[in-house]
Order: structure tokens, then sequence, then C-alpha cells
């Protein structure tokens, strides 16, 4: 007859099985940690098909870079060969925000059509025009650079536009569109027109870069 042996872990055995257990469940956790989604738009999963609109400074771009060669030239502020300055500095300086082009692809993934307006001047707007196409792969022809903002939103039937400033906010809703809030990066040249939330408007978090 062959006796059934009980094999009875050591004080050793137990602690060295603990701590394996103890570093799996953090591997694990960390594993899942690295896998979260980033933040991005509740209207990103609406309905499909419908044209969508993008401000294009602090919202699409971290575009101060693009500014301040500008404003280091001799070329007087706000003229049209200042505006030119800013159109052709974005390559190589502005740097993308990665949750609004996150969100950008969202919408280029269900069919969405992508527009972008700007308040810049149109000066040298076909240099924007191409970076834009090449950076977010909007269409050139859906690009405009207009203080009017709420009638060219009104115009093209845009249905949700984000932006950063107050009046991004205000134009979508004048226009009869949701506007949604992206945050400002604290290191953006441009402090006015910024109340969060003061619209009653969805903020995307964590969106500041």
């Amino acid at each position: 007859m062959i006796k059934k042996l009980s094999i009875k872990p050591t004080l050793k055995g137990r602690l060295l099985l603990t701590t394996y257990y103890l570093l799996l469940t953090a591997f694990l956790g960390c594993s899942a940690a690295q896998k979260s989604v980033e933040p991005s738009s509740s209207a990103a999963s609406e309905q499909s098909g419908i044209n969508v609109g993008f401000d294009v400074d602090d919202t699409l771009l971290f575009s101060s870079p693009a500014f301040k060669k500008a404003y280091e030239s001799e070329e007087f502020e706000y003229s049209d060969e200042w505006w030119a300055i800013v159109n052709k500095s974005d390559e190589g300086n502005s740097i993308v925000k990665k949750v609004a082009e996150k969100i950008l692809n969202e919408h280029k993934a269900k069919g969405d059509q992508i527009f972008a307006i700007t308040a810049r001047d149109g000066t040298g707007g076909d240099v924007l025009r191409g970076f834009l196409n090449r950076t977010f792969g909007i269409k050139k022809e859906n690009i405009f650079c207009t203080h009017k903002k709420a009638e060219k939103i009104r115009e093209l039937n845009i249905k949700i536009f984000y932006g950063d400033s107050d009046s991004d906010i205000t134009a979508a809703q004048e226009a009869g569109a949701k506007g949604i809030r992206i945050l400002r990066s604290p290191k953006s040249s441009y402090k006015g027109k910024y109340h969060p939330g003061e619209f009653g408007e969805e903020i995307i978090p964590n969106s500041e870069e």
C-alpha cells in the first residue's frame, strides 16, 4: 500500500507565494491603467454622417509658437504681412493637441464631414490649409478663415463645433449647433474670452494638451 503524502508549505514558501500574487496583482493593475481610454467627446458617439467643425488655434493646435514668430518680426501687428508669417509658421512650430485630434479621428471614422473654421486672417491661408490637410486630413476646401463663425457654421450646416474660446461656443449656439469646449493650454499666449462652462456647454476633460 502506498501512503498519501501530505505536503505542508513552509513559512518561507507561503511568503514567496504571497509575494508572487502581490506582484501579479500590481502588474495587472498597471496593464489596465495603460489601456485606459483617453477622454473624448460624447458627441462622437452620436448620429453619423453629420458636419462637424473645429476651431484651429488652441483647439486643434497649440499655435502660440507660430504667433511668436510674427510678434518677433518687424511687421506691424495684424497687418497682411504679419498674418502671412503666422500662417506659414505652423510647420515645425505649432503642436497638435492630441485629445482634439483623437476626437476628430473618431468623427472621421463615423463618416462625418470635418470642417475647420478659424478667425485668422486669410492672408497666406493656402499655406495654413496645406498644413491642416497634411496634419489632420481635413479637405482644403473645408477650411475657412473668417471672424463671422456663426454665419459660417450655419451656412455649412455644422451640427457640432469644437472650440476653446467663449466666442467659439456662443457662435455655435447662435447658429443652432452644439458647442463643445476644448480646454486651452495654460501655456497659451492668448488669455482672453475663456470661461469654461459658463454657457452650459460640454467640456472635454484633460484636453489642454
